[in-house]
């Protein structure tokens, strides 16, 4: 039987002289890669390649996922959790058929019978538990030496969940039966979205998530979840106020095709594999499978911090929660542009030394600080 952890984490993070409030998120603590050996793999005959890369991602432009019509043909007593699936998804960017296959083997999901309230609460608890520890395994596989290596991340990440590695063969064809085969065989392979994602985009293809013009403030680069790697996040807002303080609006980063995957999450994806999300959003302007152009108001952040978490999370004050990814994978920002500025990520999440994590400023070749006031020029 695998332990099962319980995690939870408050992160705080001190913001400069010029700026008084306090903001951060606790998602998740970041979880260590459990101790597996290759023996206990092989004897259960568990496959190297149970679930490729890119089925593992979620991609919501690339490989859509119609949840509702899925709820309604298989289990329309939980079809609420629609929103918790997807929200879940794009932040940490497990793609929906892999959580809810998950579900269905180690918590006998989806039952017969209509969840009651408290049922329903836990079910919704389980999916941010289970979205998270997939990530964060998925992530750990992927970026370090193991011994391991033979076995695809996400396969290493999937087993980890199980209660046992046995149920691999019931977890596959549970999968198969929903949604199809499990190889990757049609998609991407591992190796061609690693090699795609080792570019970097052109210096242009971003700007800051706000509106042209206006000057914000951006922290230090961090992961998703506020821990660990890669460090493909980093959060801003026009001046960092307390709840009920006004908000501005936020703007693509990128040109690409919209996903609205909660009240308060956005995804942008360009053709070319690039996405960027977007959290703790109100007042969402943009929908489902519109293209917008760079600059392109997509919402406000939100003031509430009820609508800030509209399907959980953390946050302490206004202000919008913004990463990066390629095909569905986080990447670091190290080293991309956004508008003039060049970021560099610094040692680790929220790294406060400006030694090792600053920005530069490409106009001027000058080091620029985190927590300091930026512009978003019109022209650049």
């Amino acid at each position: 039987m695998l332990e099962k952890k319980s995690i939870s984490l408050a992160l705080a993070l001190l913001i400069g002289s010029s700026i008084s409030a306090v903001s951060a998120h606790s998602f998740y603590t970041h979880v260590d890669t459990p101790t597996v050996k290759a023996e206990q793999l092989a004897e259960q005959s568990v496959p190297h390649r149970l679930v490729s890369e890119s089925q593992f991602v979620f991609r919501p432009v690339k490989r859509p996922f119609d949840i509702q019509s899925f709820f309604e043909q298989h289990a329309p007593q939980w079809e609420f959790l629609s929103e918790s699936l997807t929200h879940w998804a794009g932040i940490t960017s497990v793609d929906p058929r892999i959580v809810i296959t998950t579900l269905a083997v180690t918590e006998d999901w989806p039952g017969s019978k209509t969840p009651s309230l408290a049922e329903k609460k836990l079910y919704q608890e389980k999916i941010t538990h289970l979205t998270n520890h997939l990530s964060q395994y998925f992530y750990s596989y992927r970026s370090g030496d193991y011994e391991l290596a033979s076995y695809t991340p996400s396969t290493l990440a999937l087993v980890n969940e199980l209660t046992k590695y046995s149920d691999w063969k019931q977890w596959q064809k549970q999968y198969q039966e929903w949604f199809g085969e499990t190889d990757g065989t049609s998609l991407l392979s591992t190796s061609l979205l690693r090699a795609s994602s080792s570019k970097l985009p052109e210096e242009g293809f971003m700007q800051m998530p706000w509106r042209r013009g206006y000057n914000w403030v951006p922290n230090g680069p961090h992961s998703y979840t506020g821990s660990g790697y890669p460090l493909s996040s980093f959060d801003v807002s026009y001046d960092w106020p307390q709840w009920g303080a006004t908000t501005y609006d936020v703007a693509a980063a990128n040109a690409g095709t919209v996903s609205v995957l909660s009240k308060c999450e956005v995804r942008v994806t360009n053709s070319n594999g690039w996405a960027t999300n977007y959290y703790h959003m109100d007042n969402i302007q943009v929908t489902n499978g519109q293209y917008v152009k760079q600059n392109t108001v997509l919402g406000i952040y939100a003031s509430n911090k009820s609508q800030a978490l509209c399907s959980g999370g953390s946050s302490t004050g206004p202000h919008m929660h913004f990463s990066v990814l390629k095909n569905g994978v986080y990447h670091s920002v190290d080293g991309m542009t956004f508008g003039p500025y060049k970021i560099h990520t610094g040692r680790y999440s929220y790294d406060d030394s400006c030694s090792y994590a600053y920005m530069t400023d490409t106009r001027s070749n000058k080091k620029v600080c985190f927590w300091n006031r930026i512009d978003n020029p019109v022209n650049y």
